[in-house]
C-alpha cells in the first residue's frame, strides 16, 4: 500500500483547513490541487498523479499523493506505451492513437516487468550449478525452465503465451509483498529518471535464484507444465464453463490486470479489468465507443448475458456502443418489441 498520512488530533495544526478559497470549510484550495490540461497525453494507473504526464510533474498536498517515489511498474507501462505510439516506434503502422491501435494496446497484455528483468533471469537460470537450486530443504532441478523463458520474448500475457505463468509466479515469489524498488536491481531509483528507474535486476542475487525456484517448484506440485500457455491455467468459470482469460497481475506491470485467486478451493479469476471502454470523441457527430464488460452484464446464470461478454473479452473483442437513433437502427443486433 502507498504511504498513509496519519493526523495527530491533539494538534491544532492538523485540524481540518479553513481556507477562504474553499467552497465550504474543511475543504482545500481546489487550486492548490493536481489539475492537467496537455495535447499529448494524460494517464493514471493507480498511482498518484504526480506523473499522469512524465513531461509535466505535478506538485499538491502530500495528503492527496506521493511525489519523487516510485512509480508502479504498471504507471511505467502506462507512460511507456502513450509515448511509444505517439512517436509511431512501437512496431505499429504510422503515429498516435486510433480507436483501432488503443484498443490493440489495451489487450496487448505487456510486461513491464519481463521488459526489465527477463534477461537476467535466463541469464541466472542458464548458470545455476548442475541446474538445482535448493528451496526450502527441496532440491530444485530448474535447467528445463531456462529455454521456456528464453523464447518467451513477445513478453506478454495473452492467451497463447507460454512461459508467462511461469513468470508471473516467480515474480509473485520475488516480491514477496515488497514494493518494486526493494528488489535486488542494479540501479536502484532516481527520482530524476522515474519512468526507466529502477532497472538491472541483479541475476547474481540469491533471491532471484530462491524465487525462481520457488516457482518452478510450485507449478510441478500443481501439475501444471511449465511452458503451459496462459489459457490453460487462467480461467474464470460460468455455468461450468471454463473461459481463458488474458492479462496479467498488476505487479508484472501489464495495464489489463487480471488477478486469480481461489474459489471453492480452484483457481479462478477473482478481481481485475471489469468496464473497459474506448472513446473517440468527434467535432462532428456523436462519439466512437467501444467497450466490454468482463463480467458480463447479467448476474443471473439464466440469463443468455451471463457471460456472453466474458467470452468476448476472452477473444479481445469489443462492442460497438451507439448512441444515435441511426446507429441504433444500424445495429445487426437490434429487437424491435411492440407493447401494446
Amino acid at each position: 500500500m502507498p504511504p498513509v498520512s496519519i493526523f495527530d488530533g491533539k494538534r491544532s495544526a492538523c485540524d481540518w483547513p479553513d481556507d477562504p478559497n474553499a467552497v465550504a470549510p474543511g475543504l482545500m484550495d481546489p487550486r492548490k490541487q493536481p489539475r492537467l490540461i496537455r495535447n499529448d497525453f494524460a494517464g493514471n494507473a493507480n498511482d498518484s498523479a504526480w506523473l499522469a504526464n512524465p513531461e509535466q510533474p505535478l506538485s499538491f498536498p502530500r495528503v492527496m499523493g506521493d511525489t519523487a517515489a516510485p512509480r508502479s511498474l504498471r504507471t511505467q507501462e502506462l507512460i511507456l506505451t502513450a509515448q511509444n505510439r505517439i512517436n509511431g516506434n512501437d512496431g505499429l503502422p504510422g503515429r498516435g492513437f486510433t480507436p483501432e491501435n488503443m484498443r490493440q494496446l489495451l489487450f496487448a497484455d505487456n510486461s513491464r516487468a519481463a521488459d526489465l528483468a527477463l534477461e537476467a533471469t535466463v541469464s541466472m537460470c542458464r548458470s545455476v550449478p548442475f541446474g538445482l537450486v535448493l528451496v526450502d530443504g527441496n532440491l530444485v532441478n530448474v535447467s528445463e525452465a531456462c529455454p521456456i523463458l528464453a523464447a518467451w520474448r513477445s513478453h506478454d500475457f495473452t492467451a497463447d503465451s507460454r512461459g508467462s505463468w511461469l513468470f508471473e509466479n516467480y515474480w509473485a515469489f520475488l516480491l514477496g509483498g515488497q514494493a518494486i524498488e526493494k528488489l535486488p536491481w542494479r540501479v536502484p531509483f532516481d527520482p530524476k529518471d522515474p519512468v526507466h528507474t529502477p532497472n538491472s535486476l541483479d541475476s547474481g542475487s540469491s533471491a532471484v535464484r530462491d524465487a525462481f525456484g520457488r516457482a518452478v517448484l510450485a507449478l510441478r506440485r500443481a501439475g501444471v507444465a511449465l511452458n503451459a500457455p496462459l489459457s490453460d491455467v487462467q480461467k474464470i468459470t460460468r455455468n461450468g464453463e471454463q473461459i481463458p482469460i488474458h492479462g496479467s497481475i498488476s505487479e508484472v506491470g501489464v495495464l489489463n490486470v487480471v488477478t486469480p485467486g481461489l474459489v471453492d478451493g480452484k483457481l479462478d479469476i477473482t478481481f481485475g479489468s471489469s468496464f473497459v471502454q474506448q472513446v473517440k470523441f468527434t467535432a462532428d457527430g456523436p462519439p466512437q465507443t467501444s467497450s466490454v464488460l468482463a463480467y458480463s452484464q447479467s448476474a443471473n446464470p439464466n440469463s443468455p448475458h451471463y457471460v456472453d461478454q466474458t467470452r468476448l473479452f476472452s477473444s479481445g473483442q469489443w462492442v460497438t456502443e451507439r448512441f444515435t437513433e441511426e446507429q441504433i437502427a444500424a445495429s445487426p443486433a437490434l429487437e424491435i418489441k411492440v407493447l401494446s
